[in-house]
This record gives C-alpha cells, structure tokens and sequence, in this order.
C-alpha cells in the first residue's frame, strides 16, 4: 500500500494524460507548448525553491555523486558493447545507448524524490545540476562519435546543450542561494511557489500525452531490448556501484530510483536534431516508460523500510 501511495499519483496522471490526449481534450500544439512550460518555467522554479529552501544540515553528496557517475558511465560502456552484440544498425549505437541509460530525472525522478518518505533530498537534489551535465555530455557524444562526427562538433554541441539546460542552470542558482543562505522578496518568493506547484502535475501529464502521440515503430525487438536495459540492468549497476562506494541505505534508494526512471522524452528530441535513429528512440520511451512501472515497484519494495 506505501508503494501504491508513492508511486499511484505518478503514474495516475501519466495515465490521465494519456487518457485526455487519446479523447482530443487537448488541442494540436497543447503539448507542445506544456512542455516547454514545464521544462523552461515550473521545473526550474520547483528546483531553485526547492534548493533555496532546504534544510542547512550537514549534507554530504560527495559519495551520492560518485556511485550516480560512476554507474552511469558502467552502463554506457556495457550499453555499448550489448548494441553491438545484438546487432543495432551501424550510426545507431549512439541512439541505442542513450536509450539505455539516460534516465528521465527532472520529469519522474524528481517527483519521486520529493515524495517518497526517508529520502535525503537535499543532496538528491544537489547532484541533480552536475549528472545531467554528464548526462548531457555523453548523450551528444555518443550520437555524434556514432554519426563519425568530429570531436570539435562534439564539444560545441556539449557545450551548447549544457548553457542552454534550464534545470542547470536552476540547479546553479539554487545552490548558491543554498550555501550564501539567500533570501527573495516575498512577493517573488510566493509567485515562484506557486509556478512551481504546477510542474510536477504538468510534467506527468505532459510524458502521458506524449506516450499517445510517440511513434511506436522499427525495430521492436530493439527497442524493448534498450527498455529493459534502462529499466533493469542500469539500476543493478547502480546497487552494485552504490554498495562499492559504502552508501548507506537513505542514498542507496535514491540512486536506485534514478537508475531505474524511464528512458528521458528529451531524448528523441536530441536524436532527432543529432541525426540518430528517431524509431529507436521513441520507441525505447515508450517501452521503457510502461515496464518502469514494474522496476520502480521492485526498487521501492526492496528498500523502503
């Protein structure tokens, strides 16, 4: 029953933006425009209030952030050795990869960070800004390194995708306001509040909607295959990785959820700027998004106490 009161609203209004987009409720470029209202204004409010405003104990994200980069980086190297062995296309490993272990973080992981009991949020948080960057940063490489791209393209391209990261750079601001203890004009403190009491709803019904309007074509048997991989091996990676580094349990979950979040929706929007595989991608989403519902379960009944 914990996990259902835990993880029931998330995938609830998933389901309710599925619903509402399948019934036509939502208008042709609503989604679109939630999105970036979501992603450019209600996520990066909910991170910097959020931030400004945490606890000022000791917080150490020192060992958090290690086993986090760590597993990560474990899972591309293996994502990308499996790609090759079940024959992914050539130019297409890098989508391949990036479907397996880049994680939706800001529009399922944070949510569940911030409602499930016993979390050490405040650090979870904090190693949000630095685990996209790398995020971020291997995505575009690995897409454009598949595309035999140059490595100046490659750094340009990271680059640009990091400065331009609104979560950063709301990550950025609200550290600082963190640790120089900062406070805003209440009017502004109260207006921030409040758009950042929309971005969670908004964000789920918004990856609900997408869900229905998401290409499901190609190669299947490859994209389930990327699905499961982001959805099983990354968070066992991610234990593995967490009981080398000696987490405690507290910051053992939190990597676990992160691990196992779906494959993130901004990713098809990468691919298909990068020149990636876009059925590959959309499909990994959609698979992913579905059997995540099954690995969350997993991972919040074997470590809720």
């Amino acid at each position: 029953m914990e996990i259902f009161t835990i993880l029931g609203p998330i995938f609830l209004l998933i389901a309710l933006g599925s619903a509402l987009q399948r019934a036509g409720f939502f208008g042709v470029d609503f989604l679109t425009g939630a999105n970036k209202l979501t992603y450019w204004v209600g996520l990066p409010a909910l991170i910097f209030i959020s931030l400004m405003k945490a606890d000022h104990s000791d917080v150490a994200i020192g060992p958090l952030l290690l086993a986090l980069v760590l597993a990560t980086f474990l899972s591309v190297s293996l994502a990308w050795i499996i790609a090759r062995a079940i024959g992914v296309k050539q130019g297409a490993e890098g989508t391949w990869t990036q479907a397996a272990f880049r994680g939706n973080l800001t529009f399922v992981g944070l949510p569940l960070i911030l409602t499930t009991p016993g979390l050490p949020v405040t650090a979870a948080i904090l190693t949000l800004a630095p685990l996209l960057v790398v995020y971020n940063g291997l995505s575009v490489s690995l897409l454009l390194l598949s595309r035999h791209r140059g490595a100046d393209g490659v750094f340009r391209m990271v680059a640009k995708e990091i400065a331009r990261n609104p979560i950063v750079v709301a990550s950025v601001a609200g550290v600082l306001a963190y640790l120089l203890n900062l406070s805003v004009w209440v009017p502004v403190n109260r207006s921030i509040e409040l758009v950042s009491r929309m971005a969670v709803p908004l964000a789920l019904i918004c990856i609900g909607g997408a869900l229905v309007v998401t290409p499901f074509r190609g190669n299947r048997r490859i994209a389930v295959c990327a699905a499961l991989f982001k959805t099983i091996v990354s968070p066992l990676v991610g234990y593995g990785v967490g009981r080398l580094v000696g987490l405690g349990a507290p910051e053992m979950r939190v990597v676990l959820i992160l691990m196992a979040c779906p494959t993130a929706a901004a990713s098809y929007t990468m691919v298909r700027e990068l020149g990636g595989d876009e059925n590959v991608a959309a499909s990994a989403i959609v698979m992913s998004t579905l059997f995540s519902m099954a690995s969350l379960s997993i991972v919040l009944a074997a470590t809720l106490e």
